[in-house]
């Protein structure tokens, strides 16, 4: 049974958007590494440990430094790329491969009947398999 936990810690700082206080947000996860953050209690920015933000926080002055951050960073010269995009992308090369799988099938089922079928069920089961494996090991945290 995998067990969650979060403790609070004050970090000593103060946000630059809202001014509210930072807390060292340590997520504790039933055999995983334990995962270190920094979050505002005021307006719920989060930031990882490096500076990096994780999360933007529901405030004005969150949304307006987010923007002015993105534009510092964003190249000269290239078109701004909405989030949305960048969001959907996995999601879509996902439902493509299975789209293609799908319509392979289909075809192989159509032209080869039951013999290709009879021939393709113990790959189909060790890839079964196999995928359970990965991620179970991923959870398990092996790799």
């Amino acid at each position: 049974m995998i067990e969650t936990s979060t403790d609070w810690e004050d970090s000593g700082f103060d946000c630059d958007h809202c001014g509210g206080e930072i807390l060292k947000r340590i997520d504790h996860e039933t055999g995983r590494a334990d995962q270190i953050s920094y979050q505002c209690r005021e307006c719920g920015c989060q930031w990882a440990i490096g500076g990096d933000v994780i999360r933007i926080g529901e405030g004005t002055y969150c949304q307006a430094a987010a923007r002015a951050r993105h534009k510092q960073s964003e190249p000269v010269g290239l078109p701004e790329i909405p989030v949305d995009l960048e969001q959907w992308s996995g999601l879509l090369s996902k439902s493509l491969w299975i789209l293609l799988a799908l319509v392979a099938a289909v075809i192989l089922l159509r032209f080869g009947g039951a013999i290709v079928t009879r021939l393709l069920l113990p790959f189909l089961v060790v890839g079964v398999g196999a995928y359970f494996l990965v991620r179970y090991g991923r959870a398990q945290s092996w790799w």
